[in-house]
């Protein structure tokens, strides 16, 4: 089984944490260590883009100071980027500190998982070469619509045109849909 991994968009780029590194690094670290698949832990279920941690565990797996993963917490919070909830001996709160003690553990959420990473899972990797990722579900539903929306195309356009130009086109758009299955996603200029 191939090794679970995230999906990281560009546009994180113009993401207004980007520049302070102390909440990017939490919140890079929340989007690795969330759960991809509903699991349970001591009776807590945990959904996907959940994880069981500590304000001492976060500091330690980030090379951050309690007070600054404190801070960067509050940060993603306050842009909905991530939910906190602290569990106490017995009692379970956002914000309550139950007989003013140390919170047992705290469950992140990272708030839009689902948009984060999608909602398609690695198709079977069966006919990819070694090391490399197979499409979603997703990505081949979309492109097996754009392959159908060329085929009707391709005969419509064979359709109109008459005589040797006809033979043409349609050799011309065999060729696109060679290269389409070959790579389908680098076409080349036939």
């Amino acid at each position: 089984m191939a090794e679970p991994f995230i999906k990281l968009y560009k546009k994180m780029l113009k993401w207004e944490w980007y520049d302070d590194v102390n909440t990017c690094r939490v919140f890079l670290h929340c989007l690795l260590r969330a759960n991809w698949q509903e699991t349970k832990w001591h009776g807590v279920t945990l959904k996907p883009g959940q994880f069981i941690t500590s304000l001492a565990s976060l500091s330690k797996e980030t090379g951050l100071s309690v007070k600054q993963v404190r801070t960067a917490i509050a940060h993603l919070q306050m842009t909905g980027e991530i939910a906190s909830k602290c569990h106490y001996e017995g009692k379970v709160g956002a914000n309550e500190r139950a007989n003013q003690g140390q919170a047992k553990f705290r469950i992140i959420t990272v708030v839009k998982w689902g948009d984060y990473q999608g909602e398609g899972k690695p198709r079977d990797e069966k006919g990819q070469g070694k090391g490399k990722v197979g499409a979603t579900d997703k990505e081949y539903k979309e492109y097996k619509n754009n392959k159908n929306i060329y085929s009707a195309t391709k005969t419509s356009a064979a359709d109109k045109v008459g005589g040797n130009t006809r033979k043409y086109s349609h050799e011309f758009f065999e060729e696109l849909e060679r290269q389409a299955t070959e790579n389908p996603w680098d076409l080349k200029e036939v």
